[in-house]
């Protein structure tokens, strides 16, 4: 199954974090995506702070419609760093591939960030 159709998991506070053979496994199947302090993390390229700003109410949106949320931060007036993690576990759950699965899917089309 592909993640980005899979349903995101609300119970995911009772379970525990993906251990590295898991993380390993999921990761060839998020290949904009890269782990970074234990964290699932892409960086998007907008042409300008504008683009940056509208891009991160974007992605504020898509979270908030999952009700899991990622950690979100321009830098250099342009640049989106997205970070998935799940605090409520202390690690990376399949949510976070999910998240990043389905965001990079939307994102394809989308002309005012590149991956």
């Amino acid at each position: 199954m592909d993640l980005s159709s899979e349903a995101i998991r609300s119970d995911v506070a009772d379970t525990a974090p993906l251990n590295r053979r898991e993380i390993a496994d999921l990761l060839p199947e998020v290949p904009d995506w890269s782990l970074v302090d234990g964290r699932l993390h892409a960086r998007f390229a907008c042409k300008g702070f504008g683009d940056a700003v509208a891009f991160l109410n974007e992605v504020a949106g898509f979270a908030a419609r999952e009700n899991h949320f990622p950690d979100i931060s321009i830098h250099e007036g342009r640049l989106v760093d997205v970070a998935w993690y799940t605090y409520a576990i202390g690690g990376l759950s399949r949510n976070d591939f999910v998240m990043a699965a389905r965001l990079s899917g939307q994102l394809r089309s989308r002309q005012g960030a590149d991956l």
